[in-house]
């Protein structure tokens, strides 16, 4: 895959370290955000291929994807939950969502994130 940036938003970047190297051997590039403020001014900046979010909760969430898409709809989300991945879907069905990511994200969870960046980027991954 061709260099992509993926922007994180996240208050636990120590428990991002595996997650993250893994998508910089992928080839990607990293930006953090703390806040979710940060997030969408980097986001409109830095106009990211992807965007991981670790909200605090499930409602803010979906407000969060909401927001993203208003910056630029054609951006990809991954959201951090401990929700299971049918009542997730159930949940958030129609934002457009990615993919759901475990609350303690490992080199494993990177790696299947950019396999489905991919698939869903076709050529221009």
């Amino acid at each position: 895959m061709k260099s992509r940036h993926i922007l994180l938003q996240t208050r636990r970047p120590d428990a991002w370290t595996d997650f993250v190297a893994q998508l910089q051997v992928g080839g990607c590039t990293v930006g953090m955000a703390e806040s979710f403020e940060l997030c969408k001014e980097a986001a409109q900046r830095e106009h990211p291929v992807l965007v991981v979010l670790d909200p605090p909760s499930c409602e803010l969430a979906r407000s969060w994807v909401t927001a993203l898409m208003m910056i630029d709809a054609g951006m990809h989300t991954a959201v951090v939950t401990d929700m299971p991945a049918e009542v997730f879907h159930d949940e958030m069905e129609g934002l457009g969502i990615l993919t759901s990511l475990p609350l303690k994200p490992a080199a494993q969870d990177a790696h299947k994130l950019l396999e489905l960046l991919k698939e869903v980027m076709g050529s221009r991954g």
